[in-house]
């Protein structure tokens, strides 16, 4: 039966190394966790799926007993306020993971299942068939694998398809998947525990998910199980932000598998080019990369220093319906966070072994006379892998062809690409700590306006980073960061801080202009946070609306957050909507435990106190 294992005092790092605190003359920040849980489904596999999560939902009732006996130990022993923390695969860049005293590793809680016909509520906007069970904690290419031997696939997903299902989901993560939304928008129904005892199936109104008879394979001895069938609280709930319980499990809606053929190119965006976004016409977009085909992603990567005269690299995926020569197979794609790992891993190992100052090739032209010495310009290039910017190292690493000839995406000699072959699985190659990310929503019409904007607001910044646009259409949860019905998503990647100072502790004696490296590193390590709060600034000076990803960087704070969702005491706060229904989801224990430390600083809720 599954099960949970628990460490006590176990060190923990998230995987992006931002959070907890730094000993010695070590960079790499971690924390002490008092009590690290380990959940365990491996036994689970031949459960069907509500079976499964009622399997899973009883030791995760006996988790929170166990944290109620610590919030309220015996005499003399005083009550204690703490949160039970949970995490899957420990990407959030921000607070919402990473809880001191408690804290469940979810990444074990994973596993699929089909939705027996018998399980399925006929009032349905979904065919059983097409309904994946799916345990919280599986990541999306275990949720891909299993739906590809179905013949089916998912809608989108991030760049990358090892974040798990609760977590995207619960922070509203998302692609450029162009008329969709987010993870969010696949999710048709959770399984929360919610208290000692106490568990919710909740789902749409609208749209239910479970007969009487699914909602019966449900239960779970000794527990008390409350079926919520609402809209609104549904919308509430899907942004979830680790504040409404354990997602146990969710129902995932699939699509027919698809074949798509994949362009990557690189041509300079013109401002019509990107006034053209701005209104949707995406197709246009297409016709200027030579293909008649409307896509159905689009990605597009700038020089933040030079937007509209470097080639930006355009990534399209186009819908064919002719079978390629080749099966489907791995597109390999390097995405920006991708190169920006790669660079950082090369800054690390080869800082103390560049070659000597005089052989390393020179900028032309990146920065105007007034700005940095040559030398120290000869000393960026050097930590940039010879390039002259880190978009100039992520255009050549992803392998963009130059914007000629015709692209036929029914050309059966055009190999051809699941979802899943579109998508890596680990966020910058599996090197931890290498990026700095922040991303920002705007409405899609106000791309135009922005992109020169937060150029000029960049200009003078070191060029470690880059700037990528997304886009997403009527994202469904009520905390969605993308809260506009078409949204243009600014991404700003780049060199993390903690790589450069890593960079640096690597200068050995002997190494050549040792002070002159640590001054370019010194310059690289502030420049990202610099950048996204220089974007910040230029959106407000320009008056255009944006809203901040909860579980990435920038320095984000209570009072945008009151700006965009309303101040929680205004009757048509979305924030004061967000926390009624969790009151309602929530036992009284899973409002002690339910609630992080973004949560509490973003105030979106109030720092529970010991009980009395």
């Amino acid at each position: 039966m599954p099960s949970i294992s628990y460490d006590s005092l176990a060190a923990w790092s998230n995987y992006h190394l931002t959070l907890g605190g730094t000993a010695g003359p070590n960079p790499i920040p971690s924390m002490i966790i008092e009590n690290l849980g380990r959940f365990h489904a491996a036994d689970c596999g031949g459960m069907a799926g509500l079976e499964r999560f009622a399997a899973t939902g009883k030791p995760l009732l006996d988790h929170l007993a166990k944290l109620a006996k610590m919030l309220d130990p015996e005499p003399p022993l005083p009550p204690r306020a703490f949160a039970a923390g949970m995490t899957g695969r420990g990407w959030s860049f921000s607070a919402l993971i990473g809880t001191a005293v408690s804290q469940l590793q979810c990444d074990g809680l994973a596993g699929i299942g089909a939705l027996d016909a018998a399980e399925w509520n006929r009032d349905c906007c979904v065919p059983a068939s097409r309904i994946a069970l799916t345990s919280g904690g599986t990541r999306l290419r275990e949720l891909v694998r299993w739906a590809e031997r179905n013949d089916l696939t998912i809608k989108t997903s991030g760049t990358h398809l090892g974040a798990t299902i609760a977590g995207g989901a619960g922070t509203a993560s998302h692609g450029s998947r162009l008329g969709f939304g987010g993870i969010q928008d696949m999710v048709l129904g959770m399984h929360l525990i919610t208290g000692e005892q106490a568990h919710v199936w909740i789902e749409r109104k609208s749209c239910p998910v479970l007969s009487q008879a699914g909602l019966d394979r449900l239960a779970i001895p000794g527990a008390t199980l409350r079926v919520v069938r609402d809209d609104d609280q549904f919308e509430d709930a899907l942004i979830h932000l680790g504040g409404m319980g354990i997602v146990n499990g969710m129902a995932i809606e699939l699509v027919p598998n698809a074949i798509f053929a994949l362009m990557q190119r690189k041509a300079r965006l013109e401002p019509e080019w990107l006034a053209e976004i701005g209104r949707g016409e995406f197709g246009k977009a297409a016709a200027r990369l030579h293909c008649k085909t409307a896509p159905e992603f689009y990605e597009v990567t700038l020089n933040p220093h030079a937007p509209f005269d470097d080639d930006a690299t355009h990534l399209m995926y186009f819908p064919r319906t002719l079978e390629p020569l080749l099966p489907p197979g791995d597109a390999g794609i390097v995405r920006p966070a991708d190169a920006i790992a790669q660079l950082g891993e090369w800054l690390t190992r080869y800082v103390e072994a560049r070659a000597d100052k005089a052989a390393q090739p020179q900028l032309d032209g990146l920065f105007d006379p007034g700005d940095p010495p040559p030398s120290m310009i000869r000393t960026l290039r050097m930590l940039l892998d010879g390039h002259e910017s880190v978009f100039a190292y992520y255009r050549e690493k992803g392998r963009f062809e130059p914007n000629a000839g015709e692209f036929d995406p029914e050309d059966p000699h055009r190999k051809g690409y699941y979802w899943s072959g579109l998508h890596g699985d680990e966020i910058t190659g599996n090197v931890p700590g290498a990026l700095y990310n922040a991303s920002f929503a705007i409405p899609l019409d106000r791309v135009a306006a922005a992109v020169p904007a937060i150029a000029k607001a960049v200009a003078q910044l070191e060029p470690s980073f880059v700037f990528s646009l997304r886009f997403v259409a009527k994202p469904a949860g009520t905390l969605a960061f993308t809260r506009f019905d078409h949204n243009a998503v600014i991404e700003i990647d780049g060199l993390s801080p903690l790589i450069c100072k890593l960079a640096a502790a690597q200068i050995q004696p002997g190494t050549p202009d040792p002070d002159e490296i640590r001054q370019a590193l010194a310059a690289l390590c502030g420049t990202l946070e610099k950048g996204a709060l220089a974007v910040r600034g230029a959106l407000d000076a320009a008056g255009i609306p944006y809203s901040m990803h909860w579980a990435k960087l920038g320095q984000l704070d209570k009072a945008k957050v009151y700006a965009d969702f309303g101040h929680p005491l205004e009757q048509d706060s979305l924030i004061r909507r967000w926390r009624a229904t969790r009151d309602e989801l929530l036992s009284p224990l899973g409002k002690r435990l339910f609630w992080n430390e973004t949560l509490v600083l973003l105030g979106l809720l109030d720092r529970p106190a010991p009980s009395s």
